[in-house]
């Protein structure tokens, strides 16, 4: 599909440096850059960087026997959150 788009002179100037660089053609090297792009959209939230410190914090050699949390009987979590159940008769 052809299209027409306005680019600053000096990005236009980098792109072609680039892409004689990598041996490729304009088309190419956009085309390539837009599906980077549009790809990154989507993986975002695969690649968020919280997902890079699971089990690296100080309690990542503990098994989950050992987190102190077995038999818990203390208050729920959850405590402040109220349900709206119907009234029985």
């Amino acid at each position: 599909m052809r299209t027409t788009i306005d680019l600053p002179d000096a990005l236009m100037k980098e792109a072609k440096k680039k892409a004689i660089e990598e041996g490729i053609s304009l088309k190419q090297l956009f085309t390539r850059s837009l599906e980077n792009e549009l790809k990154a959209k989507t993986m975002s939230t695969e690649n968020a960087p919280w997902k890079k410190l699971k089990g690296s914090g100080s309690a990542s050699s503990l098994s989950p026997e050992e987190s102190g949390f077995e038999g818990y009987s203390g208050p729920d979590w959850n405590h402040s959150i109220s349900v709206n159940e119907p009234e029985s008769k």
